[in-house]
């Protein structure tokens, strides 16, 4: 393989690019971080012929993410780069209106969304809809703006504020299902820059507000949801156990040797709309499997995110059955697997 230059393009977290650097320096590959919110973006990604955009969009403040959106776009249509994961990959992480249209227009089976703008529509909708009905904001990750509205009354509140009054915000602080305050005081007082740089971002994703459209969701009867991550040809999975009312974003987890079925039901729609690595929370329901969420961008507290029998691995899709391979796969939170399923791809779009 000749000599490769890598663009890493974040998007206003000066630490998301951190471990793709990492994946990088360890193949001793060379790469550059640019931040693609800044106001010299366009010139810095012109300045150096790129081979390869490593991808790692914004997820916690929705006008970021939309900036990195439209500028992405233009990047992708102009310069032919080949980048992972894919524009569309990106486009539906953390975008749950963009997600919902995709599920629905293409026939993919998930809760029943609806998108409101009109604050009349809601309203009627909301008369007649069956509760509890799952409120979600359009980005937030681990649960941070989910809320269950369990009768009318709790539900017209709800969408009154995200319509005339001050809007949608979420969750302000750690998610209280990872880790417990002691742990948090002992990172605290272990980093304390961690500590400010975790609490500035407690700060600006509370101060984004969601205002003039709500995300209503089906609620599903669930204990758990699965989650599934496909990375290159390599997939894992995992039980999410409910935690209250949700499963998303806890650490109650449970292995074990997933459905062959469910692994399918991913590959299939992973080969056929072209997701190169994502990971997929899925529900059981009526003997059918249904998506929830879809997340190109995902991390993981534990250092592998697959056991069998005890034993940390992965699956391949081999001569048309699945074969589990023992091993540690998910070192740097699965960022040096991303690069080695990056690297796979681009020799496949450039032919070498």
């Amino acid at each position: 393989m000749n000599k490769l230059l890598l663009g890493i393009l974040t998007g206003s977290d000066s630490e998301s690019g951190i471990r793709w650097l990492s994946a990088c320096n360890r193949k001793g590959i060379d790469a550059d971080v640019i931040d693609l919110t800044s106001s010299r973006a366009l010139q810095n990604i012109m300045a150096k012929p790129y081979d390869l955009f490593l991808l790692r969009p914004p997820g916690s403040i929705e006008r970021f993410k939309n900036l990195y959106d439209e500028r992405l776009y233009h990047i992708t249509r102009a310069l032919k780069t080949p980048m992972f994961p894919t524009f569309f990959e990106n486009y539906i992480y953390e975008n749950k209106k963009s997600l919902s249209a995709f599920l629905t227009l293409e026939g993919i089976p998930h809760p029943k969304t609806d998108v409101f703008y009109r604050y009349e529509e809601v309203k009627e909708f909301l008369d007649v809809a069956k509760y509890p009905i799952v409120a979600k904001t359009s980005i937030g990750a681990a649960s941070s703006g989910v809320k269950i509205l369990r009768n009318k009354e709790e539900a017209h509140r709800y969408c009154k504020q995200a319509f005339v009054g001050k809007g949608i915000k979420r969750r302000f602080g750690p998610n209280k299902y990872v880790g417990t305050p002691q742990s948090w005081f002992t990172k605290t007082i272990n980093d304390p820059q961690f500590f400010k740089r975790k609490l500035l971002g407690y700060f600006k994703a509370y101060g984004e507000v969601q205002k003039g459209y709500v995300i209503l969701q089906e609620y599903v009867e669930h204990e758990f949801e699965w989650r599934v991550a496909k990375i290159g040809d390599s997939y894992f999975a995992y039980k999410k156990f409910k935690v209250g009312d949700i499963a998303s974003g806890t650490k109650n987890l449970g292995f074990g040797e997933p459905p062959h079925d469910l692994l399918d039901f991913v590959r299939d729609i992973s080969e056929k709309y072209g997701i190169l690595t994502a990971a997929f929370d899925i529900f059981e329901s009526g003997g059918r499997y249904l998506i929830n969420e879809i997340q190109t961008i995902f991390g993981h507290k534990f250092d592998h995110i697959l056991e069998v029998d005890g034993e940390p691995g992965r699956y391949i899709y081999d001569s048309g059955k699945w074969v589990f391979e023992e091993g540690m796969f998910n070192s740097n939170e699965s960022y040096d697997l991303r690069l080695e399923a990056a690297l796979i791809q681009y020799n496949k779009t450039v032919g070498k």
